[in-house]
């Protein structure tokens, strides 16, 4: 819903401004034209654009965003609604002084859309003023108190494209980008396990751990987490069921050398027989990785 309605001002905000910068350099050269006698609906429009920095002040005070967006929204819709019932496209052909008023509260509208849309659209906003070759001196209490925002003779400049389409490849990047942020933050943020219990050397003993190599790698039937190996660890080989499958593809580890606790009781995990642990620790990106040496060594050299 909120990627509507964003779609929805940008539609409204970027159409109402390029057709009255386009139409004021084809008729006018840029130049704002001098009004003529204001018709009941061009004061009804120009009265009405008095009350929007009050409207959306208001509702940002109370920290209503949405609805103070959604007046930001109305104010486009208000120029969007003036040019298509007063067409100055046609009008021009039977009444060009007319046009002059038309074009001139046109163009009040679109100032008083660069200054009120800075708080939602920055970036947009300055682009505005830019066009519309405004300086930030122009306030939300001009618009409220001012009956000119643009004078005629004031020059305007060319129209630029206000908002680019952004590709869906780009802001999956980004996506991608914050979950890989998010994660890393968690992961510095993360509360190391404390000191286990203290053993003895004699325990540490006990612990037969060797280095081996994955020769063969496949899914666990009906799990998302087991992959079943076959590791030669020097000593023979063996089956290991090991939880890695949302970290590792099978056919990506196949002649990876991990360490292995080899003298582990056999058990049995979904229906496989389990011959070992196969070492392991978690990286910032909150994904597994292997306990393996540094430099290739022979399968079943012994981690002491």
């Amino acid at each position: 819903k909120k990627k509507k309605n964003n779609n929805e001002l940008v539609a409204i905000f970027g159409n109402f401004i390029n057709r009255v910068v386009v139409l004021t350099n084809k008729y006018y050269e840029g130049i704002v034209p001098a009004a003529n006698d204001f018709t009941e609906v061009d004061e009804d429009v120009l009265a009405a654009v008095k009350e929007f920095p009050n409207i959306i002040g208001k509702s940002i005070e109370r920290y209503r965003f949405r609805e103070a967006s959604q007046e930001l929204m109305n104010l486009a819709r208000l120029g969007n609604k003036y040019l298509a019932d007063e067409e100055p496209w046609k009008v021009i052909k039977v009444d060009a002084e007319r046009v002059h008023t038309i074009m001139y509260v046109a163009l009040q509208i679109s100032a008083a859309l660069a200054v009120v849309s800075k708080p939602f659209l920055p970036f947009t906003s300055d682009k505005l003023k830019g066009i519309l070759n405004i300086d930030d001196a122009l306030s939300w209490l001009d618009i409220t108190e001012k009956d000119v925002l643009l004078p005629a003779t004031h020059q305007i400049n060319k129209a630029e494209l206000l908002f680019s389409k952004i590709e869906d490849k780009t802001i999956d990047a980004q996506v991608e980008k914050l979950e890989a942020t998010k994660i890393a933050n968690e992961q510095e943020n993360k509360v190391l396990e404390p000191q286990k219990e203290t053993i003895e050397f004699e325990d540490f003993t006990k612990l037969d751990i060797r280095i081996g190599t994955i020769l063969e790698a496949e899914k666990v039937a009906k799990t998302k987490k087991l992959l079943k190996l076959k590791v030669d660890v020097g000593i023979d080989t063996r089956t290991i069921v090991s939880g890695i499958a949302e970290s590792f593809s099978p056919e990506d580890i196949i002649g990876q050398q991990v360490s292995v606790l080899v003298n582990l009781a056999p058990r049995k995990i979904r229906g496989v027989e389990s011959q070992g642990m196969i070492l392991m620790t978690d990286t910032p990106d909150g994904k597994l990785a292997f306990v393996e040496p540094t430099k290739a060594v022979k399968n079943g050299q012994q981690v002491s």
